[in-house]
């Protein structure tokens, strides 16, 4: 028979040695947790992840910046513009004028959109709205390649620049109308505090009313504010189409919280999904989308031409987006391409009117 061999004793040295080792692990293991997994004890989850994230400098602030958001709300700005353009009698007078103050308005939107996002993110961060197991896009910061420090540096930096260019944008505007310089200048201030306050402080998208204010800032304001702005007036085809601009960006926002309904509810955040249900939610979809095709088409029997007609091609896919996005069927994850497809749609939509009007006006 074999013996077996006994074990030795570990010696005092050993035990030492061994007990240095577990200890050793042990400290790796907890430095590793927090590295990947942030301060448990609510601090900032991005702060040490960036070995997570393989982006650039660069790319980590366009990433924050969401470039695919701009066409939609630059398409209504422009929309508005357009219509502010045809109706002002200093467009032929002064072109130079009407072109510089037709870029900062622009450019204001671009940077208010942008405010908006780094906005958006940092409070879905702070909230828990923006976790691993939310359905859509994930954040830089929940990817661990920006802090919120940075973030709210960039706000900073992205409202600072927005009031500096849509003051130059009002100057232009309003030089000789000091009543109509300070309505807008509170009319951007509230822009400003909108976009800020959208999930951050007040957080008044977690009520359910951020529906109301995509209607009003990248409808209304987008449109009717932008016509005012170069036309010193507001048409009846300015209401009706900021009306229908308002409408479509709604649909891009429930389509989001259509996807994002069960996250959502565990972050606490009562959408009007949330609160209709995902079956009012699609319900409330459709609605959104009559309302904005009505509206369109009683824009073309208001321009009057043939020219209204191009509208027709551009609303197929925007039916047919939605027709999928209410579909029972589709819910969770699979509605992540219909965002990108309905942002997209509604932005054509507003370009394909701008140029209608365009070419009604010229032929």
């Amino acid at each position: 028979m074999m013996k077996k061999k006994e074990r030795p004793e570990m010696s005092d040295s050993d035990a030492g040695n061994n007990g240095s080792r577990d200890e050793s692990v042990n400290i790796s293991v907890n430095v590793n947790v927090n590295i990947a997994g942030g301060n448990a004890e609510g601090g900032d989850p991005a702060a040490a992840t960036a070995a997570g994230y393989s982006g650039s400098v660069l790319k980590k602030w366009l990433e924050a910046m969401r470039l695919r958001t701009l066409p939609l709300s630059l398409s209504a700005v422009l929309l508005g513009v357009v219509l502010g353009c045809l109706e002002s009698p200093e467009t032929a007078a002064s072109p130079w004028k009407t072109g510089i103050l037709a870029f900062f308005i622009l450019l204001t939107a671009v940077l208010l959109q942008i405010l908006s996002n780094f906005a958006n993110d940092y409070g879905d961060s702070v909230s828990g709205v923006d976790n691993k197991e939310r359905a859509g896009r994930i954040s830089v910061l929940q990817q661990g390649g920006m802090t919120r420090k940075e973030l709210l540096r960039g706000i900073l930096a992205a409202g600072v620049l927005a009031l500096g260019t849509g003051s130059i944008a009002l100057l232009l505007a309003f030089m000789e109308s000091p009543a109509a310089l300070l309505g807008f200048c509170l009319l951007g201030a509230l822009a400003v505090a909108a976009a800020v306050t959208y999930t951050i402080g007040i957080a008044y998208s977690y009520m359910g009313l951020g529906d109301l204010s995509v209607f009003i800032f990248f409808g209304l304001v987008s449109v009717m504010g932008a016509e005012y702005m170069i036309a010193n007036d507001v048409s009846a085809l300015g209401i009706i189409t900021g009306c229908s601009a308002g409408f479509m960006a709604i649909m891009v926002l429930n389509v989001n919280n259509l996807r994002d309904y069960e996250s959502d509810i565990k972050g606490g955040k009562n959408s009007v999904v949330v609160r209709l249900g995902l079956s009012g939610g699609r319900v409330y979809h459709w609605c959104l989308c009559n309302a904005a095709v009505l509206l369109l088409f009683a824009a073309g029997v208001i321009i009057n031409s043939w020219w209204a007609l191009l509208l027709l091609p551009v609303m197929i896919p925007f039916f047919k987006v939605s027709a999928f996005v209410t579909s029972e069927q589709n819910s969770g994850v699979t509605l992540d391409p219909c965002l990108k497809k309905t942002s997209i749609a509604a932005s054509v939509i507003n370009l394909t009117l701008a140029v209608t009007l365009t070419l009604a006006q010229l032929f």
